[in-house]
């Protein structure tokens, strides 16, 4: 099927990239080299599905930026488009869903002024917020339910990649691995934000401190995935859900979950407003007259997406 091919919407941004957005400002000053490893980034649609596979088992299925932004590139597609109505990330093989970035990935070079220091404050900030920054709300921003089907070790960045999702689905021999303090580093990625959303603030930072494995059955018990399935079963337990989502009514799950992803942040009188006005918005949905049709006409609903 062919990918998404958004529209820009922005003034002050760079020349178009592969999936149809343009590059920031910041990334065009960087003189980039062309990176092909974008290409380890799988996409297709069928039933109305929208299947995004992390495609570089040879490297754990460590994103590469040129893999990250192209993944973020593909959910951010979706947004407005009527092809998919559910989107499922996985990865390749049977070892690993995602090991976080890659870190074997050079950074590319940036054109410097003489007697610039190789780092200069704000650099470091502004390369977070171009790149896991702006792939993990890619995911809690996207417009259909989004399902990650683990196959294998996530760790670090891949554990949020997964626990950004809508709903998670693990093999029985997978594990979350908070890894960064084995590294000497902080959770990034949206982790601190994340994980005591799903498992309190005391978990979180057991788990952030120890950066100990996570078995899929643990992780099940904590919360941080909604099933466990045997390996062989996965990309069918996966199907399964995001078929039923996407033959469902889509309009409902895009304002639920903007509802529920905002109600821990929200304070009670802000989410009564938007409670008011995402029932006031999906009133007027076909698909909520259908349901209400069906209902009358005691038959089961035809969910059309809009």
């Amino acid at each position: 099927s062919a990918e998404p091919t958004p529209s820009d919407t922005s003034a002050v941004s760079g020349p178009m990239d592969r999936d149809g957005y343009r590059r920031p400002m910041s990334d065009r000053q960087t003189g980039e080299i062309p990176d092909d490893s974008a290409d380890r980034i799988r996409f297709e649609i069928r039933n109305q599905v929208a299947w995004i596979t992390i495609d570089s088992p040879d490297r754990g299925n460590a994103l590469t930026p040129a893999m990250r932004d192209r993944l973020g590139g593909l959910l951010r597609g979706l947004n407005g488009r009527f092809e998919a109505r559910a989107a499922v990330i996985t990865a390749s093989g049977e070892r690993h869903f995602c090991t976080g970035a890659d870190l074997g990935t050079p950074p590319q070079p940036v054109p410097r002024p003489e007697g610039a220091p190789q780092r200069a404050v704000g650099e470091v900030r502004r390369m977070m917020l171009d790149g896991q920054l702006a792939l993990m709300p890619s995911v809690l921003d996207c417009e259909v339910p989004v399902i990650a089907a683990v196959n294998g070790t996530a760790a670090g960045i891949g554990v949020h990649l997964a626990l950004c999702c809508d709903l998670v689905v693990m093999a029985d021999h997978a594990r979350f691995v908070e890894i960064f303090a084995r590294r000497g580093l902080v959770p990034d990625g949206l982790g601190a934000w994340i994980l005591p959303r799903l498992v309190g603030l005391q978990k979180a930072k057991e788990l952030v401190f120890f950066a100990e494995d996570v078995p899929a059955d643990e992780a099940q018990r904590l919360g941080l995935c909604n099933r466990v399935v045997p390996g062989a079963d996965l990309r069918d337990a996966a199907t399964e859900w995001a078929e039923r989502l996407a033959s469902g009514p889509t309009r409902s799950f895009m304002l639920s979950k903007w509802l529920l992803n905002r109600s821990l942040d929200l304070d009670r009188r802000t989410l009564e407003d938007n409670e008011a006005w995402a029932v006031e918005l999906i009133s007027g949905t076909e698909d909520a007259g259908e349901g209400v049709a069906s209902f009358l006409e005691k038959r089961d609903p035809v969910w059309r997406g809009f």
